[in-house]
């Protein structure tokens, strides 16, 4: 069977597959008195349908006859293959979950050509585990020989393979520097004929290679790794395997004690929706991590705060998953098990709606950074506004069927290649409306910039400067631009910018809306005011073939997400809105209710969910109040037989206009989750 496509006579055993995940990170010690039946007996108390156990890699969690392979020195309690069978018996699939980026220290003493090296010279040893680079001999050969053993060892039904790539960090978030080591020189050497960088700088000709280099190297060994896999079990399921148009990629919802805050409330939906977006043939698997950080794995986040992840999950197409250090039955902080067993079981109760739903959305959300302040801050925009979208990472555009949606929304998407550029010059041709925010297209895919625009449809004949340091700078609304933003009431004139703004040259096609106020002063209070309004835009907006388009030359996504005020949110929603206020759920909802629709592949029903994030105060997860009475309008194609909530089983109250298309739906009561499941 060709490893690239799905033969008729073998179906995939994840395809439609109930997806309840549950990975218990075995810690060495764990296997002194590990007894499997125990362990299957604790799984099925959360009807967990997927186990995940570390089998391979940085150590053997079976009798390894490897040389190389570093054994587990307690394995005492019931072996692997026992708790692999007793998961089977019950119906559980197992998951072998492998690390290869580090060594024991005494492997690393007979091959020392194995490890990463950092720019001093130095090897990374963290408590006796040497980071192994992926171009050394341990990753590209002698990894190959452990999956072989492993995979003849122990009846698994997939793999999973953590910290692949290239490890510059340690589980203390110190950072070492790019790999120098005499295998990275060799390969980089061979690709660009040109001495490995040694610090990460934008400028460097050899530092932007070094990211594109990284990027193949990554692939090569990944797709190398599945298909030497796929010769030996061809059943196999391998996470974020795209030799096949079928499979999982699993994301984590994590928090970590020294990440900048805001902590990313949407994080759960987030990963969702990129996988389902830029992957619609794969399982998406959102892993809720039970623990704060890496320091203390021991302790839980918040018990609303995982029930949450849950949720977004659910209402985002994704299966449920979570994570736990250690096993169940002998974790010390089980404070999220029962909002866990919980949320699985109404998974369980109702997993004919939530195998693989697809969503119903209008409005692709394209993104090149799923950390970037920017597009977080669309996310928001999009999320709290009630739009319904996916999201697509930039170098899938090509791969994913674009004629579904109505909108893209490009924020600050900064590098991509001309190919790409003519297909989203295509979308707005043939009739789609696309916003695009900050440098987009100003860069190529290897991270070269351009010296004119890729986007024709942006409007822009010519990018300038960058000038960043815009605080106090703002922009002037006039009369007739109100149009444009429904949400200014008239006694609004101002919205303010604080960062970058770009001057650039546009197309006299296009028409020059706001007014840019310079920087002034703002102190003292009498020198407060400013003299000088110019014609500078606060964005452009025109025509392109069938379609419309809106550049923005700032980020205001960047300050959402970073201060989150009204004045902004404001702009944000009110140009969605005015370009695609039929692509959204309606009604008096508050933005801390986030909406999607999800259906069938027959479209015979359709899961209009709705997830109560109003417990996120702050930087704390308290459970949610519950909201009464809620009602929400969707634009469907037709009259349906019945509306049924899922929470209860209950059937709800609804009107069908048959002239508009809108369906409006009374819920009763809604907690941290409600669905509704409209039947055709």
């Amino acid at each position: 069977m060709s490893s690239n496509t799905h033969s008729d006579s073998m179906k995939y055993w994840w395809i439609d597959y109930p997806w309840r995940y549950i990975q218990t990170n075995l810690r060495e010690i764990d296997m002194l008195d590990i007894d499997a039946k125990k362990y299957v007996e604790e799984l099925k108390k959360f009807n967990a349908t997927i186990a995940m156990i570390n089998t391979s890699g940085i150590l053997a969690s079976y009798n390894t006859r490897l040389k190389y392979h570093y054994q587990n020195p307690y394995l005492k309690g019931d072996s692997l293959e026992k708790i692999i069978d007793e998961c089977h018996k019950a119906g559980i699939k197992v998951i072998a979950r492998t690390d290869f980026s580090k060594i024991r220290r005494v492997i690393y003493e007979q091959h020392p050509e194995w490890a990463y090296v950092s720019p001093e010279g130095k090897i990374v040893d963290y408590n006796g585990n040497i980071h192994a680079c992926i171009n050394g001999g341990f990753q590209r050969e002698y990894k190959l020989e452990i999956l072989k053993e492993t995979l003849e060892t122990l009846n698994v039904d997939g793999l999973f393979f953590n910290m692949g790539g290239y490890q510059e960090s340690d589980y203390s978030y110190n950072y070492y520097g790019i790999c120098q080591c005499e295998s990275c020189k060799k390969r980089f050497k061979e690709m660009y004929g040109l001495e490995l960088p040694e610090k990460a700088d934008m400028n460097d000709p050899a530092y932007r290679k070094y990211l594109v280099f990284k990027e193949k190297t990554v692939d090569e060994d990944y797709r190398r790794v599945c298909e030497f896999v796929h010769s030996i079990r061809p059943d196999l399921l391998i996470c974020s395997d795209f030799t096949r148009d079928t499979g999982y990629i699993r994301e984590e919802a994590n928090t970590a004690l020294d990440r900048p805050l805001p902590h990313w409330q949407y994080s759960a939906s987030e990963n969702s929706k990129w996988i389902r977006g830029s992957y619609p043939g794969f399982r998406a698997s959102t892993c809720d991590v039970d623990f704060i950080d890496f320091p203390v794995r021991h302790v839980a986040v918040s018990p609303a705060q995982q029930e949450l992840r849950l949720a977004q999950s659910l209402a985002n197409g994704a299966g449920l998953d979570y994570y736990i250090i250690g096993r169940l039955d002998n974790h010390e902080d089980k404070s999220g098990f029962e909002r866990v067993k919980k949320m699985f079981k109404f998974h369980k109760d109702n997993e004919q709606y939530y195998c693989q739903p697809e969503s119903i959305a209008y409005i692709a959300l394209v993104c090149s950074d799923r950390k970037s302040a920017e597009y977080r801050g669309w996310y928001r925009a999009l999320t709290e506004g009630h739009f319904l979208f996916d999201v697509i990472i930039t170098k899938r555009l090509s791969k994913v069927d674009l004629s579904k949606y109505s909108m893209l929304v490009l924020p600050d998407v900064r590098y991509i290649s001309d190919e790409t550029a003519q297909l989203v010059d295509s979308f707005a041709q043939n009739g789609g409306t696309i916003i695009y925010t900050g440098q987009t297209g100003f860069y190529d895919e290897c991270y070269e910039k351009r010296e004119f625009p890729a986007l024709r449809s942006m409007g822009l004949d010519k990018f300038l400067i960058e000038r960043s340091d815009c605080r106090s700078a703002m922009f002037k609304i006039r009369d007739d631009e109100y149009e444009f933003l429904g949400r200014f009431g008239r006694g609004e004139k101002l919205i303010y910018l604080d960062g970058s703004y770009i001057f650039n040259d546009y197309n006299p096609s296009f028409s020059k809306k706001l007014a840019y106020i310079p920087p002034h002063p703002f102190g003292p209070p009498e020198k407060c005011y400013y003299s000088q309004v110019t014609d500078l835009p606060g964005f452009v907006c025109g025509s392109f073939g069938k379609g419309k388009t809106v550049y923005i030359p700032w980020y205001p996504g960047k300050l959402l997400y970073r201060q989150g005020y009204l004045n902004t949110w404001n702009f944000m929603v009110s140009l969605l809105e005015y370009y695609g206020d039929d692509f959204r759920v309606k009604g008096e909802i508050s933005p801390m209710v986030e909406t999607t629709v999800q259906a069938d592949k027959e479209k015979s029903y359709y899961l209009l969910s709705l997830v109560n994030t109003n417990g996120h105060y702050g930087v704390s997860f308290f459970d949610p109040v519950p909201i009464y009475g809620l009602t929400c309008q969707i634009k469907v194609d037709k009259r349906p037989a019945k509306v049924i909530n899922l929470i209860d089983g209950q059937p709800l109250d609804y009107k069908y206009d048959d002239a508009g298309g809108w369906l409006s739906i009374k819920f009763k009561k809604t907690e941290i989750y409600d669905c509704a499941a409209i039947h055709f």
